[in-house]
Formats: structure tokens, C-alpha cells, sequence
């Protein structure tokens, strides 16, 4: 018997994108927005999530940890919510973090309570990413174009991933739930634009 249980996260693997390998739920209902960092930090692995039951509070990016990617635990609170910014209603975990020089650059999504969906950065410790040292004072990227604007869902542009070239990052994107599209940014005119916490 299905029971709808609410969103949570599964875990799949493949050497070959044909077959692939399901290893199931790592981060239970009700969550999303998780991000795993692409390399084991002082041995661990991280993940970013968003747990959205409201016991724990708003729609706010939280940081976890584990040995072997299948079993997470250590869950912290990593960014909230700020009143009267871009990123005051809800935020999430975006493009999968890259090392920089200053540290791992993450770069999430945030909407304000009207649901205007926007992109900033966070800046974490490159030895422990559950400290934050920077964060978007304002957004790097935000719905201004015909296809960002009016949509199925308007005013969203969404990050669906991240490849980095020397000071480029090409970040993908969803535009008002409708369209795709691409985004050419710098490395250090993001690390540049942060406000350090």
C-alpha cells in the first residue's frame, strides 16, 4: 500500500548512465533542496537540506553530515531567513558548492514572501562548511527578463546547477517554471559582492 508521507530524498547511484542503483530515502519527509558537496571535507561528507516541517521552524538552509552518504546526522542550521531582503520567505540549497580561494561558494535561492524567486551566494569555511563567513546582501541574479517574469509560475528564476570554468560560472537555471536558461557570472565579482557575517 502507497501512503503519501510527504517529500523526502532518495539516493540513486550509476557507473554508466544506463543502469542505475537505488540506494533509497536519505533525508525523510518532509524535505528537499538538498546539495552534496563534491568531495569529503576533514573526512566527512556534507550535505545541505531543507527540512520543512514547521517544528523546526521556517523554510531555512540546515547543514548534516555523514560517513558513508546513505546515513546522515549532526544536523545543523546553517542560513535563515532575513526580514526585509530578497531572501525572506523561504531559502534553499541550489548549485552543488565549489571551493574558491576564501572558501566553499554556494549558491542558493532564496524568494521573498510574495514569492519572488532570486539567486545569492553563500560563502562557508573551507575546512568546516558549517560555518558561514559571508552571505548575498543582495541578490546575484533575479527575474528581470520577459521569460523570468511571466510564466507558469512568474518572477522565479531557480538554479538547476552550476559548471565552473577559472572565474566563470555558467549557472542553469528554470525561469518562471516555463523555460531554461543560462547565466555567465564571475567567480570573483560573486566572492567580491558578499557582506562578510
Amino acid at each position: 500500500m502507497n501512503v503519501y508521507v510527504g517529500i523526502g530524498v532518495a539516493m540513486a547511484s550509476t557507473e554508466d548512465f544506463r543502469g542505475v542503483r537505488r540506494h533509497g530515502m536519505i533525508f525523510g519527509p518532509d524535505n528537499k533542496d538538498v546539495v552534496l558537496f563534491p568531495e569529503k571535507v576533514n573526512g566527512k561528507y556534507y550535505a545541505l537540506h531543507r527540512p520543512t516541517v514547521k517544528s523546526v521552524g521556517s523554510s531555512e538552509i540546515w547543514i548534516a553530515e555523514s560517513d558513508n552518504l546513505r546515513y546522515w546526522g549532526n544536523h545543523r542550521h546553517l542560513a535563515g531567513l532575513r526580514e526585509g531582503k530578497w531572501d525572506s520567505g523561504r531559502i534553499g540549497g541550489g548549485a552543488v558548492p565549489f571551493r574558491t580561494e576564501r572558501g566553499w561558494l554556494e549558491l542558493y535561492h532564496g524568494a521573498t514572501r510574495e514569492h519572488r524567486y532570486c539567486m545569492g551566494a553563500l560563502l562557508l569555511d573551507a575546512g568546516d562548511p558549517a560555518k558561514v563567513i559571508a552571505r548575498s546582501p543582495q541578490p546575484i541574479l533575479e527575474p528581470e527578463a520577459g521569460c523570468e517574469t511571466r510564466g507558469f509560475f512568474g518572477g522565479v528564476v531557480f538554479s538547476c546547477g552550476a559548471l565552473v570554468d577559472g572565474d566563470t560560472v555558467r549557472l542553469y537555471y528554470g525561469a518562471a517554471d516555463t523555460s531554461m536558461a543560462c547565466a555567465r557570472l564571475s567567480v570573483r565579482e560573486i566572492l567580491d559582492s558578499l557582506e562578510y557575517v
